[in-house]
């Protein structure tokens, strides 16, 4: 490898407060920091030059994370991952941050949660994301082999409802199987897609699943180019706008007609504000989701983007925080917004250079 090519291990600086470990592309530890020896109770002679899984005992969940970034030639993040260091007796959970090199090297910045008392496996992270794999999969491959039987067998009428299940399983099974992989929302893959096919599907899902009791209208701009996003962090984004437009119209049915209405259209002159200042104006695509339902006090509507809010009586307050998680990993930005004649929810998708 060229040495101009090669990671400079020896910036590692001792006066960073996080620990800093310096994997080759085999995961052998070249270098390290002075907090991360304190970190994991071990000097720098006896962590250097070993690989990553002499380091810890259960090292899943950082091999996990480095197997990422090297897959995906990405940086990447997860919180609360569980460390037990063999050269301590506790456990705990902290922040690891990687950053992947070209070389194929990377480096760990590991910061330690503020409370260092053992965790719960159950309550960590880690441990949920892979109880809720196995518990969501199980069953999800029943529903997914029997309708792959049925279709088999199908009458024509029948194959597109059967078709979408099929579709749908599969979806659920990746997102299960990225965020078992301690993969966040705000870490999007993204390919090449068209956002008209993705709307039609979730259109479809909804149409399915409340049949016959509201109206579904599309307008979409057929000139717009397609994009580079996350398929299905997307497909889970708009899953949900879509979901909490229909939820809002049926209890809003007393006074009209439940619709759901989709148009899509290009915004000449996109800015996002970041940090108090207006970024540069761009070029983006919108998606508008209209209802007829009451929609939230004007008050709330902000509120309605955090976590565990909600103007539903039985609602968690999550779905709306995943949009904006998924948005803003996009680059793009969501809003809200009543009148008399229902909820206005846009999304803004900036075209990149190559869309």
């Amino acid at each position: 490898m060229d040495a101009a090519e090669r990671l400079p291990m020896t910036a590692l600086s001792d006066q960073a407060p996080v620990a800093l470990i310096g994997l080759t592309e085999d995961d052998i530890i070249r270098d390290t920091n002075q907090a991360a020896e304190q970190l994991f109770g071990l000097s720098r002679r006896q962590i250097m030059d070993h690989p990553l899984s002499e380091l810890v005992v259960n090292v899943d969940g950082l091999a996990a994370l480095t197997r990422h970034a090297r897959q995906h030639s990405t940086d990447t993040a997860a919180p609360e991952v569980a460390l037990k260091p063999k050269g301590l007796v506790d456990e705990f959970s902290a922040t690891v941050r990687v950053r992947w090199f070209h070389s194929g090297e990377l480096v760990l910045a590991i910061s330690p949660s503020l409370a260092r008392e053992t965790p719960d496996p159950i309550v960590g992270v880690a441990s949920f994301g892979r109880i809720l794999g196995h518990e969501i999969k199980n069953p999800l491959a029943g529903i997914s082999g029997a309708a792959q039987l049925l279709l088999r067998k199908a009458e024509p009428s029948q194959r597109e409802l059967l078709s979408l299940i099929c579709e749908e399983a599969g979806r659920i099974e990746r997102l299960v199987n990225r965020l078992s992989a301690f993969e966040l929302f705000s870490a999007p893959q993204r390919a090449e897609m068209n956002i008209h096919e993705l709307l039609d599907r979730v259109i479809a899902s909804e149409e399915a699943a409340f049949d016959g009791q509201l109206d579904f209208s599309r307008r979409y701009d057929p000139s717009l180019p397609d994009i580079h996003g996350d398929r299905d962090h997307l497909h889970e984004a708009f899953q949900n706008i879509v979901r909490n437009g229909v939820e809002a119209a049926l209890a809003n049915v007393a006074t009209r007609r439940p619709r759901i209405e989709v148009l899509t259209a290009f915004e000449a002159r996109f800015s996002r504000r970041s940090s108090g200042r207006s970024s540069r104006s761009g070029r983006a695509l919108r998606v508008d989701v209209l209802d007829s339902g009451a929609g939230p006090p004007p008050a709330n509507e902000k509120a309605l983007f955090e976590a565990f809010n909600s103007s539903k009586s039985a609602g968690r307050g999550l779905g709306l925080t995943v949009v904006k998680e998924v948005i803003t990993a996009h680059e793009g930005l969501v809003t809200l917004r009543t009148s008399e004649q229902g909820t206005r929810v846009s999304v803004f998708l900036p075209f990149g250079k190559g869309d």
